[in-house]
């Protein structure tokens, strides 16, 4: 019964891990963060947030902090 209690809790603390620290978004071309950001707004976003339905600019991270935009704070997307 120890072994069995022993998997089962190897197996949660993997599954937590997996759902709460999911990878960040990464461009396959050179391996930077992908972070997306409106022709008109102030603040970067995760891919899918719903402020990103009229318009969607990709950026890496980095540049989209060195030019001065914020995270969103509904999405949650990467920070440095």
């Amino acid at each position: 019964m120890n072994r069995a209690r022993k998997f089962c809790t190897v197996i949660f603390s993997l599954v937590f891990i997996v759902a709460f620290n999911p990878p960040l978004p990464v461009s396959a071309a050179d391996g930077t963060t992908v972070v997306y950001v409106t022709k008109t707004g102030e603040k970067y976003h995760s891919e899918g947030c719903k402020y990103l339905k009229k318009s969607k600019i990709e950026k890496s991270l980095e540049d989209a902090v060195a030019e001065g935009y914020e995270p969103c704070s509904k999405c949650s997307p990467p920070e440095l």
